[in-house]
Parts: structure tokens; C-alpha cells; sequence
């Protein structure tokens, strides 16, 4: 067991190290942007639902939107992630609301601010180069 590990925590050096020199992995993808909509939404009481417009382009693979969302309640924080990887893309704007639920037991506030971070990322099938862009953090008001 112990050589086994040490095999394979050893491969994965060799790999790691070796990813960097893959064609393809230097430049960035061209032709990702976002950007998140005006206000939070509440729906169903517990998840909040962020409006997030993307570009992506039609050579794109396994587009995925992360959404998280921190918001300060009273000495602690209520933070909640969403992913979502349900994407068209065509090179044109497309608007999306990703639904977002707390992860912790306490919900979110509609009278508190909350800091929301947004990262897209992709791949293009033709030439195997990925990226990815971001938006956030951002104070976002859910006050009415």
C-alpha cells in the first residue's frame, strides 16, 4: 500500500509537471464574456436567483457558469454555489437565472447586501484551448 502511493503520488508529479507543455493549454479562449444583471431575485422563499447574461463561442465544449454568493448575518456568513452547464452557444448574448441555494443552515436576507462572484468557463473543440472570464465580486442589493 505504502509503495503504491508513493507510485502514484509520483505520477502525479510527472503529469502535473507536464501539463503546462500540452499545445494548446497557453492562450486563453477568445470570445467569453459575462456579466450579471441588475438585482437578485427571491423564488421559493430559500433560493435567490442571480440574472447572468453570457457569450460564448459555437466551437465551444463544456461551457459551465459558477455562481457564489456571500452575505454577512449578524458574526457569521451565509454563503451558497451554484453550477450551471446547461449552455447554448452560438457567439451571441444569451441570459440565464442561476438559482442559488444557501449552503448553510441560516437563508439568505432580503434586507442585507450580498457579495456575489461569477466565473464562466470553456473549451474550443478546434483548436483544444480553454479559458476562462469573471465577473464579481460585486455588491448586489436585494433591497426593495
Amino acid at each position: 500500500m505504502k509503495q503504491m502511493l508513493g507510485t502514484n503520488v509520483a505520477f502525479l508529479f510527472v503529469v502535473g509537471t507536464a501539463l503546462p507543455l500540452v499545445p494548446g493549454t497557453a492562450r486563453a479562449m477568445d470570445g467569453l464574456a459575462i456579466e450579471m444583471g441588475g438585482k437578485g431575485q427571491f423564488l421559493h422563499g430559500a433560493l435567490l436567483g442571480i440574472p447572468v447574461v453570457y457569450t460564448c463561442p459555437k466551437s465551444s465544449m463544456s461551457p459551465s457558469l459558477l455562481v457564489q454568493l456571500a452575505q454577512a448575518s449578524g458574526s457569521d456568513v451565509v454563503d451558497g454555489v451554484a453550477v450551471e452547464d446547461a449552455l447554448e452557444c452560438d457567439g451571441e448574448p444569451k441570459e440565464t437565472l442561476v438559482l442559488v441555494m444557501p449552503t448553510s443552515t441560516s437563508p439568505f436576507r432580503r434586507s442585507k447586501d450580498i457579495v456575489v462572484d461569477v466565473n464562466m468557463s470553456a473549451c474550443d473543440d478546434v483548436s483544444l484551448t480553454c479559458g476562462d472570464v469573471s465577473a464579481g465580486p460585486v455588491v448586489l442589493s436585494l433591497r426593495r
